[in-house]
């Protein structure tokens, strides 16, 4: 998971944590606040039953006690269920937690000699049973003889009709408290369970709030990061075409030195790049003079073994040193794009080397025009197929192909041949590198042809790959970016 995260990018992995963190602050605050809602509401609906369980007993203690089982039945309600009874249906077996004493001290400052208290632990509450309440509302609609009656019918069948079937009661508070003619006043009291909770609008309203401040801080962060995508995409393109592309300075201010140290290594490695080219190409220009004098002298030389073989050294030495100069050239001089037909420009070079004697199989893709660099596109597929010829095998089969897509074109050349060692194909890239464990390397090769190829497909937004043939011999990719 965590090697997962570290390979998204860096909008995607501040998103994650942005995300992540908002849910966890969501779910916490949530629950807190519908801890603490829960809590006054509790708070809220014990005081209130209270008050009206006080008045009840008030109320009883003044009418005669043929009307209490009328008025006991008019005070019920959904949240609140009254009795009588000659006993008490709560006994106090412990004593009184400190909120319970403090109710019960409501009731002794109202008169009430002797009541018995429990409140229910939030994480304990069952359902009130309401079934007795709602026979007993069921009776009292039918039963209107009296002023009392008529009361109770007005007040409480639309409440119950609406609202007994969709809404459940949690009890919070049970109790009894001693009447004066000895009877036993047993409530029950509880809360609707809907309103502890959130609504639905509530909730969509906070999830829309969380998703949109998520988004907007997206946003912002996206701009933030626009430098260093920039300074990705310098560097990027300063690395395949060798382009100094300076990376505006307009960027937050930490990473204002970054851009600053990236623009200077630009201007001082393209400035070693020509001094470097400058260094070889002078070298290479210098040397041909005393080459030159000894190719003269050799003439006055009579004819022998010596004198030939002089004159071959001499012309190693000349190649060496146009192979050098055209190396240090390809990073100062880049070619021009121009429209080019490439199944044209491979046919042509497939018909210039059958009229050596040379057979290439050349298997023609569809036609494609497009914008290439000409000449350095033919010389990277004759070092090629110059490299498949010397070092395959005068047997061996070689074919040219090639193939696009929308922003890239690739010239592959294939072998049969001896191919070479998958640990080395890393190596033969280098300059000047030779493998002769593996290839019957001849005197005038210098090992600079695979090397100018992998420059200049690097020059125009591709490169160079090699990879063993199947079932043997070696196979070269030549990658450029379509313009």
């Amino acid at each position: 998971m965590v090697n997962w995260y570290q390979r998204q990018k860096l909008i995607h992995q501040i998103a994650w944590i942005l995300l992540v963190g908002f849910a966890l602050s969501f779910v916490l605050t949530l629950y807190l606040l519908s801890y603490d809602k829960s809590k006054r509401l509790n708070e809220l609906s014990i005081t209130a039953a209270m008050q009206r369980i006080a008045s009840v007993a008030e109320t009883l203690e003044q009418t005669p006690q043929r009307l209490h089982d009328s008025i006991i039945q008019a005070s019920s309600s959904s949240d609140l269920r009254l009795s009588l009874s000659a006993s008490a249906q709560v006994d106090q077996t412990k004593p009184p937690s400190a909120a319970e004493q403090r109710l019960l001290q409501s009731f002794y400052a109202k008169g009430i000699q002797k009541a018995h208290l429990l409140l229910v632990a939030q994480s304990q509450r069952p359902l009130m049973d309401l079934s007795e309440h709602h026979r007993s509302q069921s009776m009292m609609g039918a039963n209107n003889s009296s002023m009392m009656d008529g009361m109770v019918r007005s007040r409480s069948r639309p409440r119950w009709g609406q609202h007994l079937q969709a809404q459940q009661y949690s009890a919070t508070m049970n109790g009894s408290l001693l009447l004066s003619d000895g009877q036993w006043l047993n409530f029950s009291s509880g809360i609707e369970n809907s309103i502890t909770h959130w609504s639905p609008i509530v909730l969509i309203a906070l999830i829309a709030m969380m998703s949109a401040t998520v988004l907007v801080s997206l946003v912002i962060i996206r701009r933030a990061l626009q430098p260093i995508r920039a300074l990705g995409q310098a560097a990027l393109s300063f690395a395949r075409n060798k382009q100094v592309d300076e990376v505006s300075m307009n960027a937050p201010r930490d990473l204002v030195p970054t851009i600053q140290a990236f623009n200077t290594m630009q201007g001082q490695v393209t400035d070693y790049i020509k001094e470097r080219t400058q260094l070889l190409a002078a070298i290479s220009h210098d040397l041909r003079t005393p080459l030159t004098s000894l190719r003269l002298r050799l003439e006055f030389i009579e004819n022998s073994d010596d004198k030939q073989q002089m004159l071959r050294t001499i012309q190693i030495m000349d190649k060496m040193l146009t192979e050098t100069m055209r190396f240090a050239k390809n990073d100062a001089n880049k070619e021009a794009r121009q429209m080019t037909n490439v199944d044209s420009l491979l046919q042509t070079i497939v018909d210039e080397y059958d009229e050596k004697g040379i057979v290439i199989q050349y298997s023609a893709a569809a036609s494609l025009s497009a914008a290439i660099p000409l000449l350095s596109v033919r010389r990277m597929t004759e070092n090629l197929l110059n490299n498949a010829i010397q070092y395959a095998g005068d047997a061996a089969i070689i074919s040219l192909s090639f193939c696009h897509d929308q922003h890239t074109l690739s010239i592959q050349v294939a072998d049969d041949g001896v191919g070479i060692a998958a640990d080395k194909l890393k190596e033969v890239v280098k300059p000047f590198t030779r493998l002769n464990a593996a290839r019957d390397t001849q005197s005038s090769n210098i090992g600079l042809g695979l090397s100018i190829t992998h420059s200049l497909a690097t020059a125009y937004g591709g490169g160079l790959t090699l990879e063993p043939n199947v079932p043997q011999g070696l196979k070269a990719s030549i990658v450029i970016a379509l313009a």
